[in-house]
């Protein structure tokens, strides 16, 4: 899995630190690495769907947390019903 430095995820979805500092504080976005700060591919598509929420459908800071979740959810009953014969 490919890894990324915080300044890769910026200059790749045109956004300041400051804004991703928002989202792990808000812990909307939990670094893959914490230790190293490195993020993978999946945190670069959460950081992405974040920006889009709050950019593109403009959907406020109460809302998040419950979208993300919501995400979370089926993504996690889509591979337990992929991973049953």
């Amino acid at each position: 899995m490919k890894k990324y430095k915080l300044t890769d995820i910026c200059d790749i979805l045109d956004v300041n630190e400051d804004r991703i500092f928002d989202f792990v504080q808000n812990q909307w976005l939990i670094i893959a690495s914490p230790d190293t700060n490195e993020f993978d591919d999946e945190d670069l598509a959460r950081t992405r769907l974040i920006l889009e929420l709050t950019e593109t459908f403009e959907v406020n800071e109460e809302a998040i947390p419950i979208i993300l979740h919501l995400i979370d959810q089926l993504y996690h009953l889509r591979t337990v019903t992929v991973s049953r014969p």
